[in-house]
């Protein structure tokens, strides 16, 4: 009987609440007699390059993430965790975090995360790490022969959204997107692994091989022509890498616009970069 009345309330309330303004018990000073304005929207046109206009030169992301107040296991004598650069490309939304060290011409791209908060990664020279990637190391030694730390060696290609951890890749080779090398796998030089393909747990590839599937497994042995177009790889984005370091701007590190509003400048593109 008590629900039958409460919903008989309800209903009778609804009913004399039709065609009146609404509003919570905070704004019951407000006169809710008011009907709603029923008059068809006027259509307000916009130009294309004027609407949703981003003006911000740097993005608000902080590209370099160093910890101050810890010690890596791989380096106890130094205080503090720094990314180390050396003249590559870092997009500005990537984050590179804690003990990292970036070789020359290495370039890491849009939304990577190469993450160091313990041990140690290596990034090696001309080494491309493609958008969606992930790297990390271990949080702790995995044997008395693996501290840990992930190393990556010179003319690396490894493909978009992989994800890496306390592994070992020598010089040369190609990760196809989409794989996952597990702690303590490792790859040889003038290797390929497929894409989306699984290097498990202690796996090692050898040099000049071609492993591709879940689980990786041996396939044939690479060509000459092959271990020639992974060279080739690794340096075609180190030209772009070259190209969207000049596009980007990024003379300095992504986060510069802090120091400048904090001195006053104004930080974004100049009007005419849209085209009225």
């Amino acid at each position: 009987m008590i629900k039958q009345l409460t919903k008989l309330n309800i209903t009778k309330q609804l009913a004399n609440n039709i065609g009146k303004r609404q509003y919570c018990s905070y704004f019951e000073n407000r006169n809710n007699n008011l009907p709603y304005n029923t008059d068809p929207i006027e259509k307000v046109e916009a130009s294309p390059n004027t609407s949703s206009r981003y003006f911000d030169l740097y993005n608000k992301h902080k590209t370099f993430v160093p910890f101050f107040d810890k010690n890596s296991i791989t380096t106890p004598a130094i205080t503090g965790l720094y990314p180390r650069e050396g003249g590559e490309f870092v997009a500005p939304s990537a984050s590179i975090i804690g003990n990292v060290n970036l070789g020359v011409g290495s370039s890491v791209w849009d939304n990577c995360v190469i993450r160091a908060d313990v041990n140690y990664i290596h990034i090696g020279a001309f080494t491309n790490v493609q958008d969606g990637t992930i790297i990390r190391e271990a949080n702790e030694p995995i044997s008395l022969d693996h501290n840990g730390s992930t190393i990556i060696g010179d003319q690396v290609t490894i493909g978009h959204s992989c994800i890496l951890e306390a592994c070992t890749v020598e010089e040369n080779c190609l990760i196809g997107m989409g794989s996952i090398l597990e702690a303590e796998s490792y790859v040889e030089a003038n290797s390929i692994l497929g894409s989306n393909s699984i290097l498990t747990k202690g796996t090692r590839i050898k040099s000049g091989e071609l492993w591709v599937g879940k689980p990786a497994k041996f396939v044939r042995n690479l060509t000459e022509n092959e271990k020639i177009d992974i060279s080739n790889s690794a340096h075609s984005y180190m030209l772009n890498a070259e190209k969207a370091f000049e596009s980007f701007g990024l003379d300095k590190d992504s986060f510069i616009y802090i120091d400048a509003q904090q001195q006053g400048i104004q930080v974004g593109w100049k009007g005419s970069y849209f085209s009225e």
